[in-house]
């Protein structure tokens, strides 16, 4: 079965490399970043890595890094730039239990249907005390249902209360997501199917981009233990 991202593996790692994507790519590293600090050599997850735009923000920080994705030509790439990566399912892992020290879902929380069996899975692949670092569009001001004019004010249109996956809108624009879709998430399913899933939440932030309200939000959630 092919996947929504197949068709346009390559045209969405050139938008968020080296495109008028990269700033945007770029504060989710940052953001990453200060959420999940170093490896120091540990092992790190990426589940929907695509095509590694994000793993030399990872391997900067000194992760050994695993990428999974559902897409096939996106693992192909990932691959071709050397990334450790594999085909599979975020909600069906090919890993052991208890067998990672980190996972991060970067730019990703908008493509699942439901994240709470991603989420559970993460988990379920955590050593105690590891941590679950989720960067994403902020449900309050990046949603399909914002619209936001030349002073990056906001305003958001009725649907922000909806947890549906949107394939046609005007507010979709001309990128990623009228290629593909997007689900709409609501603040509090993000939050409850984190903590729904036994994760304990730890911190959250939000971009340090210049517009005067945040793009980006950014969860780190526990597996509880040491």
């Amino acid at each position: 079965m092919r996947q929504r991202y197949d068709d346009f593996a390559g045209w969405y790692d050139a938008y968020a490399t080296g495109g008028l994507g990269l700033p945007f790519a770029r504060a989710a590293d940052r953001l990453l970043a200060r959420l999940l600090g170093p490896g120091h050599g540990r092992l790190c997850l990426d589940l929907g890595c695509g095509g590694g735009a994000h793993a030399p923000a990872l391997t900067g920080l000194d992760w050994q890094l695993i990428g999974v994705d559902i897409s096939a030509p996106q693992i192909d790439l990932a691959r071709r730039k050397g990334l450790t990566a594999v085909v599979a399912s975020a909600e069906r892992l090919p890993l052991r239990d208890q067998s990672v020290d980190a996972a991060t879902m970067i730019m990703t929380s908008t493509d699942f249907d439901d994240l709470l069996p991603v989420f559970a899975e993460a988990h379920r692949v955590l050593r105690p005390g590891g941590r679950l670092v989720v960067v994403g569009a902020h449900p309050c001001f990046g949603g399909v249902f914002v619209e936001r004019d030349s002073q990056g004010a906001c305003t958001v249109h009725p649907g922000y209360r909806r947890h549906q996956r949107v394939e046609q809108h005007p507010l979709l624009g001309d990128g990623i997501r009228s290629r593909v879709g997007v689900v709409n998430v609501p603040l509090p399913v993000l939050l409850n199917a984190l903590t729904g899933a036994g994760l304990v939440l730890r911190e959250t932030a939000e971009d340090d981009g210049d517009q005067p309200v945040p793009e980006l939000i950014g969860l780190t959630g526990a597996r509880p233990g040491r």
